[in-house]
């Protein structure tokens, strides 16, 4: 991972979860895409939406050296050209209240909405906090879904992306949750987190059909997964497109991070997020 220079925002008295340092990758990454995201759309349609799912505090204090930075809700919020409407949704009342209070810090004025409750619960809410919008060029929104676990349910998607022209920025916990309790998944046949997050009740018989092992876990769930996408009209997301994230200083994979438009401009917007933030391509952070 690059060098990242961080500056320790120090104490505000809010609720300030911990992360892992590896995390920043993830929240750089984030940051970039949404910046070129609404600088590149402002202008061409009447309004911008930006949904965060799984959204936290604002703030979190990195594990490995104590210093406190900001995450990716406040990040979104600090683009150069701000989205005119702003709903995060996070099921910790924790969470909700400290973004509240770092919302209303922040210098300017902002059209924020804030629901606590459980994700796969939130649509109605979602729905209601949505700006309106005619047809055309009315509304543009981007969705970031950051869940801790594998426990994210397709429909949510599903329910956004046959209401509103979205784009999705997702993170699929492939190694820190699918891979790692694979065995008590594709056991149980009561355990429904693979078949809700991939759109496929029937996985594990495919599972078995195809001969499949260990290796391919993996490959399969982005394959499946890809496959719901796809079939709501969205682009394909090649594997070589994914962005992994792994353990900082070891080669040990955690989740990927995965860009699904139904415009191809989307994908170059994404690319250029990659670069920035991959060090071999000499690029700024």
């Amino acid at each position: 991972m690059a060098e990242i220079v961080l500056r320790d925002l120090g104490d505000d008295g809010y609720h300030t979860p911990t992360i892992k340092l590896h995390s920043l990758d993830k929240i750089h990454l984030h940051n970039y895409y949404a910046s070129i995201f609404a600088t590149a759309m402002r202008g061409k349609w009447a309004q911008l939406a930006y949904l965060g799912l799984y959204s936290g505090a604002g703030r979190a204090r990195i594990e490995d050296t104590g210093e406190i930075v900001e995450t990716t809700a406040l990040g979104a919020l600090r683009v150069a050209h701000p989205f005119t409407k702003y709903i995060f949704v996070d099921h910790d009342p924790l969470c909700i209240e400290a973004l509240h209070g770092r919302v209303e810090a922040l210098s300017g004025e902002y059209d924020v909405e804030l629901i606590q409750a459980d994700v796969a619960q939130a649509v109605p809410d979602i729905l209601g906090a949505m700006p309106r919008f005619t047809r055309g060029r009315g509304l543009l929104s981007f969705c970031f879904i950051d869940p801790f676990s594998a426990a994210l349910d397709f429909n949510v998607i599903r329910e956004l992306a046959s209401r509103y022209r979205m784009d999705f920025l997702i993170l699929l916990m492939l190694g820190q949750d699918v891979r790692m309790n694979f065995r008590q998944y594709s056991e149980d046949p009561a355990d429904e987190r693979i078949g809700r997050l991939i759109d496929h009740t029937e996985w594990r018989e495919e599972w078995r059909r195809r001969g499949l092992r260990r290796k391919d876990l993996i490959p399969f769930v982005l394959e499946r997964f890809d496959a719901a996408m796809t079939r709501l009209g969205y682009q394909e997301a090649r594997r070589e497109e994914s962005h992994p994230i792994r353990i900082a200083g070891k080669r040990v994979f955690l989740y990927s991070l995965l860009l699904y438009s139904k415009d191809p401009l989307a994908k170059k917007f994404w690319k250029a997020a990659r670069f920035g933030v991959d060090p071999q391509f000499g690029l700024p952070l």
